[in-house]
């Protein structure tokens, strides 16, 4: 049973896209009693496993909603994880039988397909918005479940890159491998050295690119690839043609350290948590309701500029509670909403389903 799960673990870690749901289900923490906070989350095996392990010293109870095995961000953003999730896992599990309260504390980041309303009409259920992170969630709770604005942020930490780049380089290291090991039976020539020169041209470019250009202030995710690739291809250049001349060497280095430059180039920024997809934003203006990236397809939102009607906004604040980029400020004296870096919006659409004067929208 152990295996079984590390090894469910390791396949969700490595092909997340595919989705690696576990069971639906009411989980107790601790010694939870009739007071004890109710949160919620997904159905993806690795969200499971990493909020269990931030919950462990808490008295609680967990609810695991169906979301097709997608993360809690990817499934609010494509109609996975949603209203109807939390209406299922509730009726379900009969929560509502072991605690007194009806508060449901959800990750700041299922905003984007969950409505509050719905629920408290359909259950009774109050839904509060927590931490973007797992790892926030003890302090939200002893804060008397008030977040700060550290916990409100979705950040992309080296850590985090280092994942990010690991899930790339695994798949397209195993398709390499096929590849090479299959023609190696046609091709002597490509031999054990080769191999190890395309996994190690992986590495760095897919690494590289993921640890060292999302920090870098340039508009455009492709410009950032064009930039990056020029440096990799001429250390490539450098290494093959002064350091180890050999031309077959040098040919198959520049063509693989491009191709995969090509695939990132298509949606760099779309890889990220902290800039808009790019690919989606550019199939959307062209009509599609939905955009594919190597082997996912990704239901799609309005794409474009964020903009509020402020004579029609009410000051319900629910925009600044669940945006995860601090795209608003609330100007206390006219007691409404701003926008205050309309630029970093990423189009994740958690502020127009939130709020209750409908005053937000994107063009």
């Amino acid at each position: 049973m152990v295996i079984t799960k590390r090894l469910q673990l390791m396949g969700a870690y490595f092909f997340r896209w595919i989705g690696f749901p576990v069971e639906p289900q009411l989980i107790e923490i601790g010694k939870p009693t009739t007071n004890s906070p109710v949160l919620l989350t997904c159905n993806f095996s690795l969200t499971v496993h990493r909020v269990l392990k931030n919950l462990k010293n808490l008295d609680c109870y967990l609810l695991v909603a169906p979301s097709n095995g997608i993360n809690v961000w990817c499934g609010a953003c494509g109609d996975d994880f949603n209203t109807n999730s939390v209406l299922s896992i509730l009726k379900t599990t009969n929560i509502g039988d072991k605690v007194t309260h009806r508060t449901l504390i959800l990750p700041q980041l299922s905003a984007p397909g969950i409505n509050p309303k719905e629920i408290k009409l359909k259950t009774g259920w109050n839904v509060k918005f927590g931490p973007v992170y797992a790892k926030d969630i003890p302090s939200y709770i002893e804060n008397n479940f008030k977040k700060t604005e550290a916990e409100r942020e979705v950040r992309f930490p080296l850590s985090h890159r280092i994942e990010m780049g690991n899930l790339y380089f695994f798949m397209l290291f195993l398709l390499i491998t096929l590849i090479y090991w299959i023609g190696a039976i046609f091709m002597p020539f490509l031999n054990l050295i080769l191999y190890i020169h395309s996994t190690l041209i992986l590495v760095i470019t897919i690494h590289g690119s993921m640890i060292i250009l999302p920090s870098i202030n340039i508009q455009k995710g492709y410009i950032k690839i064009i930039l990056y690739g020029s440096i990799i291809l001429t250390l490539i250049a450098i290494y093959n043609l002064i350091l180890k001349p050999n031309i077959f060497y040098f040919t198959w280095d520049i063509i693989l350290a491009s191709l995969i430059l090509l695939i990132m180039g298509e949606d760099f920024h779309g890889l990220t948590p902290i800039y808009k997809s790019e690919l989606g934003e550019r199939s959307w203006k062209k009509g599609k309701k939905t955009m594919k990236f190597l082997f996912s397809e990704y239901k799609l939102s309005a794409y474009g500029d964020i903009r509020i009607k402020e004579d029609d906004c009410i000051g319900c604040k629910f925009c600044i509670e669940v945006c995860p980029r601090f795209v608003f400020k609330f100007d206390t004296n006219e007691k409404k909403a701003k926008l205050l870096y309309p630029n970093k919006c990423i189009n994740c659409h958690a502020c127009i389903n939130q709020c209750l004067g409908k005053c937000l929208s994107i063009h």
